[in-house]
């Protein structure tokens, strides 16, 4: 085997135990996955999985890593970024958050960030680092187009972009959650139509229909 091949087959190798990992611990949780239960959705043996890995922690650590990219990615490459109204944006972003949850027919498979936070926050302060970051970073990202949203179309208006975007996070995470504990995705479409309607009081427009989160863009108005 030549060396291109055998790094080729090291990175097939060790990308198979990751999505593993994804998949299993954001079902099941850390402490429920066992490094067998790895090895056996990767089809890797116990001996390759620690050539590549110390321990579960260790895998765990590199799952959120590649959890987290892998939701940078799919936001970076959203419809919604080409949009040149921050307003349009918005709701671009929800709508497109709101498919991706509901497009599935089985009961969402949960965050793996969120699934963490829940689990290890007051034992494993690595992980919440971890999770903390990740929650914030997308905040602050919904932030940017609130706070322009905001001075274009509503200045006046009594709300704080970071707060709203914060509500939002919770919101997101607590859909995922319920929608777990009910066994149905209905709730996460019926909490993003919610605060699609919450947005739209805040900016003026008018209720946003209960089957689509954007509301005609005719509709923008200034405050």
């Amino acid at each position: 085997m030549t060396n291109k091949a055998a790094t080729a087959e090291s990175s097939d190798t060790k990308r198979k135990l990751l999505d593993a990992s994804v998949k299993l611990m954001r079902s099941k949780g850390f402490n429920a996955t066992t490094v067998d239960d790895i090895c056996g959705v990767a089809g890797v043996t116990k001996g390759g999985f620690f050539h590549y890995f110390q321990s579960k922690q260790d895998i765990a650590k590199a799952a959120v890593d590649r959890f987290r990219e892998a939701r940078r990615l799919a936001f970076e490459q959203a419809p919604f970024r080409k949009l040149a109204d921050p307003l349009d944006r918005i709701y671009g972003r929800l709508n497109f958050i709101k498919k991706e949850l509901l497009e599935s027919v089985q009961v969402t498979g949960g965050c793996l960030v969120g699934m963490f936070a829940q689990e290890m926050a007051f034992t494993n302060p690595e992980l919440r680092a971890a999770c903390q970051d990740s929650f914030l970073h997308l905040a602050q990202d919904f932030e940017k187009d609130l706070a322009a949203a905001k001075a274009h179309y509503a200045p006046k208006a009594d709300f704080d972009p970071k707060g709203l975007a914060i509500l939002f996070v919770a919101t997101y995470q607590g859909s995922v959650l319920m929608a777990k504990t009910t066994d149905n995705n209905t709730v996460i479409g019926e909490n993003f139509d919610q605060f699609g309607r919450l947005l739209a009081a805040l900016f003026s427009q008018s209720a946003t229909p209960t089957t689509s989160i954007v509301p005609p863009i005719a509709n923008h108005s200034l405050n």
